[in-house]
């Protein structure tokens, strides 16, 4: 399967609905999630790539188009020239953010979540097969910081892969909290007069994406922001398009970057340790709700046990089927920067294959959820022994 990568870059704002309802009342909210799910960018993929030379939607491919796989989406801020420069990911649920001096709000103490050993006689309601929970190794006063960013850089990100640790760290260069909120009042509008509707009170109100960041000490700086998906669609055509609600308008265009690659030095580390900690980059469908089946599987000659895990609140998405002209069913999602801590069995040559097999690959419970991108992985060192809990 060979993927390529796009750039979607919003002209609009863009909404992704949240499934609350929007009627046609005074007074009516349309709000938007914090950032696409994988289902909603690889509906328009499909749909962009079903379209014949007149711009019509070929129904007759659906079956076709629902086997195009994708990877993403991640956040990417773009150059003058519309090309990705930095790549963005979900912060990872194993790193807690402390407040560090009164006033310094620039800085952050950053602390990692790990499995911990339970002291004597201790128990625990962990469902199984968790068997540590994951937290802090001693008690901390700090309160947690009040707006952590959403989003770390990948430079920062990668190190956190192989080397978590506690330290002190600049919120500068550790990420920003990506799209910000932008809200729009509208008015409904006679069709035969052409003026607003005061009759009726048609007042209401849309929520959207800005995907711009305002940056540095004064806010002076404003950076561009876009979608990076990697997919093996064939007939996408770069251009103008639209996405998410209300139809709001966004660039496509094919990008010479690729997805980062595994480091070397995390394979070789998660090869000795024979551990591993996963972090999801999208959110993943589990049949267990939290907890993985295909991941857990035997494969290359490895069989992964889960240990201890570092949870979010759940998601749920639904949305509409094309192909059975019906909504889809309701699910959870285990949300990005969810972590489980892995202990991996076999050969250090078969970890070495099941670690790059892994790598940015999708890791979901069902084939279909796999190829709607779904669960986007990538993997961090732990050392596969508990921590011991300070009482």
């Amino acid at each position: 399967m060979t993927l390529r990568m796009w750039i979607i870059e919003p002209r609009d704002p863009l909404i992704f609905r949240d499934g609350r309802p929007f009627d046609p009342f005074p007074g009516a909210r349309a709000r938007s999630l914090e950032f696409p799910f994988p289902s909603t960018i690889i509906g328009a993929i499909r749909t962009r790539d079903g379209l014949d030379e007149k711009g019509l939607f070929q129904e007759s491919r659906i079956s076709e188009l629902m086997g195009i796989c994708m990877k993403g989406p991640l956040l990417v801020e773009l150059d003058p020239q519309g090309e990705i420069t930095r790549w963005l990911v979900p912060a990872p649920a194993d790193a807690l953010l402390l407040g560090s001096e009164p006033g310094a709000d620039s800085r952050v103490m950053l602390k990692p979540l790990v499995p911990l050993q339970l002291p004597e006689g201790a128990q625990t309601n962990l469902p199984e097969p968790l068997k540590f929970p994951a937290g802090l190794t001693c008690r901390d006063p700090r309160k947690p910081f009040g707006r952590p960013p959403r989003y770390w850089y990948w430079e920062f990100f990668e190190q956190w892969l192989l080397h978590p640790q506690e330290e002190e760290v600049s919120l500068d260069k550790l990420g920003h909290s990506g799209p910000v909120r932008e809200s729009r009042m509208h008015v409904g509008i006679k069709s035969e007069t052409g003026t607003a509707d005061e009759e009726r009170g048609a007042l209401f109100q849309t929520q959207g994406l800005e995907f711009t960041c305002a940056m540095g000490k004064k806010l002076s700086e404003t950076r561009r922001l876009g979608l990076a998906v990697a997919t093996d669609a064939s007939r996408l055509k770069p251009g103008l398009g639209s996405l998410g609600g209300e139809r709001r308008l966004a660039f496509w265009r094919p990008s010479v970057r690729e997805l980062p690659p595994v480091p070397e030095e995390l394979v070789q580390k998660i090869v000795e340790q024979k551990s591993c900690r996963l972090i999801l980059l999208t959110p993943a469908y589990f049949e267990k709700g939290w907890k993985p089946s295909w991941l857990l599987k035997e494969r290359v000659g490895v069989r992964p046990s889960l240990k201890a895990a570092a949870l979010k609140r759940y998601e749920t998405v639904s949305g509409w089927d094309l192909e059975k002209r019906k909504p889809k069913p309701t699910r959870r999602l285990a949300p990005t920067g969810t972590v489980y801590f892995l202990k991996l069995e076999g050969e250090e040559a078969a970890v070495r294959k099941w670690v790059k097999s892994i790598w940015l690959e999708n890791v979901s419970d069902g084939d279909q959820e796999r190829r709607d991108g779904f669960g986007l992985a990538v993997l961090g060192t732990w050392d596969g022994k508990p921590k011991e809990m300070e009482v």
